[in-house]
């Protein structure tokens, strides 16, 4: 694949889903951290430098993969999998330390396996773009 051909629609979709949750969710770590977003009953409010860390790790971690992505980088690849491994860790520590109501951690637990199982699926589908020869910087 050239660099002048045209980006396949999933790799449209992947950087515009990652940019726009990017953004919302830094919005949303602002919001936390100043206490302008109300807390459910029953959760607590995380405390601790680490926490929003973690967040913000993740979510530039998201953003530049998808942003490297659609710039056709092979490096995207490896991001992609660093941020599968960092969520399904992250969220496995999450689900074992903090309290959840008790009539929201189903849900809780369903959404995050699918949200890892999405991610796995987004791994696999870049690392196939390697073969169909997207990235530019892996060309010859």
């Amino acid at each position: 694949m050239s660099s002048s051909e045209k980006r396949p629609v999933l790799v449209w979709i992947i950087f515009i889903w990652f940019v726009v949750t990017g953004i919302s969710g830094l919005y949303q770590l602002y919001a936390l951290y100043s206490g302008n977003i109300e807390i459910p009953e029953g959760m607590e409010k995380p405390e601790g430098l680490l926490y929003y860390f973690n967040g913000i790790f993740g979510v530039v971690l998201a953003v530049l993969a998808a942003t490297l992505l659609f710039l056709r980088k092979s490096t995207s690849r490896w991001l992609f999998l660093a941020l599968f491994i960092f969520t399904v860790a992250s969220g496995v520590f999450t689900l074992f330390t903090h309290k959840f109501p008790e009539n929201q951690f189903t849900l809780i637990k369903y959404i995050s396996v699918v949200t890892w199982i999405i991610y796995g699926l987004i791994v696999w589908y870049v690392f196939t773009l390697e073969e169909k020869g997207y990235f530019v910087d892996r060309s010859t």
